[in-house]
């Protein structure tokens, strides 16, 4: 069931991402806070003008992306100009973002060149409270934040989009994206001429806030007394760091901590994230993300997958290596597949767990992307069984049963737990797809500058 006359079924299904188009569109909703669920959702159901630019009703892909790309042909990974590795020579700026300092690099350049007169980007409000601003000075850029990966509500990028003159430059998550050119599109066709270029992120999927407090029972903190958090920095892979507001500091690596692998589960995801076959950014213009590649293992400071979309992105990706700003090198587009896995990019899992949500008879987002057909969609029991054990740990979300669910992953999860690090081994360290001859790595000469 997909319903597309008012958000009831968004409310319903929990499906809201906090895009945020739908305030714009319709003056009578209003997005906040769920205090059960702890994601961002509408407070009424609106009308049919709010549902028409939700993501989670319904995304265009292929009207969009027409719209965005004229003339372009798109494939399983959208349309796709080049794809690159790149890393910023600035140790410091690089060692901070953990995936390679393009984006900082990026913006910077933008706005020094004049190409843009400002850039919508997050920044740290307070707490865990993040919020577009505007960007105008390229030595202001360093002060932004990494990347955000607890649901936030995205209204105010819009309307500074809506609000700021001049030619601007946004940095984005897919869903992002979706609402505000649904948004744009429909309502606003005037700002498409504002905006120069988007910068996607290669998305790490969107966690509810009952993650935060998750990591409070298991590191000792009270949500309530962050006065700051950050998920990045430090290295590739990066920490969990928060700081309260008496100056304590808490910190958990992402990759072996317990505790993070506990509350940052997909079963802490938002509801809609399970759905999404856009974790590749099909409408930026150029998307960074991390390049989780066995070539790259060796990286101590991060590097990124760039996948440029528009002649203009390549144009400013050229620049920052003409300039020095940058080292990047030419990759083809199955280093995409391989750094997000064909669960990720093809939707597998996504395509195949909204086909059961539907025999279930709740609303479902209508989301049919470049890359539905061109994996193996997982097997229905499979995704069956994931939809039990999420409305178990929903109520125990909702229950604030943190500590139970860390017990619950040291038994029952256990080997699913443990597989996953077998997995890693096996394909990032013993490059067994190489060893077999399914895959064929990157050279190493081809990656000496890199760090």
């Amino acid at each position: 069931m997909n319903v597309t006359a008012d958000l009831s079924g968004v409310i319903s299904s929990g499906m809201c991402i906090g895009c945020g188009a739908c305030e714009m569109a319709d003056g009578s909703v209003k997005v906040q806070l769920n205090p059960r669920s702890l994601i961002y959702e509408p407070s009424s159901a609106g009308g049919a003008a709010a549902a028409a630019v939700c993501p989670a009703v319904s995304v265009d892909y292929r009207g969009l992306q027409e719209y965005l790309f004229p003339g372009a042909e798109a494939g399983p990974y959208g349309v796709v100009r080049s794809v690159h590795l790149a890393q910023s020579t600035d140790t410091e700026r690089n060692v901070k973002a953990s995936s390679g300092g393009l984006i900082k690099e990026i913006l910077r350049s933008l706005l020094s060149s004049g190409d843009i007169d400002g850039v919508i980007a997050l920044d740290h409000v307070d707490g865990i409270e993040f919020a577009a601003r505007l960007v105008t000075d390229p030595d202001d850029v360093d002060n932004l934040p990494g990347s955000i990966y607890h649901n936030l509500l995205q209204t105010p990028a819009l309307k500074l989009l809506r609000d700021t003159p001049g030619r601007l430059a946004v940095v984005a998550i897919p869903c992002q994206l979706e609402g505000l050119y649904s948004w744009v599109r429909a309502n606003a066709p005037e700002l498409r001429e504002k905006i120069v270029m988007t910068i996607g992120l290669l998305c790490g999927w969107q966690y509810s806030h009952h993650s935060i407090n998750a990591m409070g029972e298991y590191l000792g903190y009270d949500p309530a007394d962050i006065a700051d958090i950050s998920y990045r920095g430090g290295g590739p892979v990066g920490k969990l760091t928060v700081r309260t507001r008496d100056g304590s500091e808490y910190s958990a690596s992402r990759r072996v901590d317990f505790g993070y692998q506990v509350a940052f589960d997909r079963h802490f995801n938002t509801t809609r994230c399970h759905v999404c076959v856009n974790h590749g950014n099909f409408l930026a213009d150029l998307v960074v993300g991390d390049a989780w590649l066995p070539s790259t293992v060796f990286t101590k400071t991060g590097i990124s997958l760039v996948v440029c979309r528009t002649p203009f992105s390549e144009s400013v990706l050229s620049r920052l290596v003409s300039s020095g700003a940058c080292i990047a090198t030419r990759v083809t587009d199955e280093e995409i597949r391989e750094s997000q896995t064909d669960r990720v990019v093809f939707g597998e899992f996504a395509y195949a767990y909204a086909e059961h949500l539907r025999r279930l008879g709740g609303h479902v987002p209508e989301l049919r992307g470049p890359n539905e057909g061109h994996g193996t969609p997982k097997p229905r029991r499979q995704v069956a069984k994931f939809h039990r054990e999420l409305v178990r740990k929903q109520a125990l979300m909702a229950a604030r049963r943190y500590r139970y669910m860390k017990l619950r992953k040291a038994t029952l999860e256990l080997r699913g737990y443990v597989m996953r690090y077998v997995r890693w081994f096996l394909v990032r360290i013993l490059r067994v797809k190489s060893l077999s001859g399914r895959r064929r790595e990157i050279p190493r000469e081809q990656l000496s500058g890199f760090r």
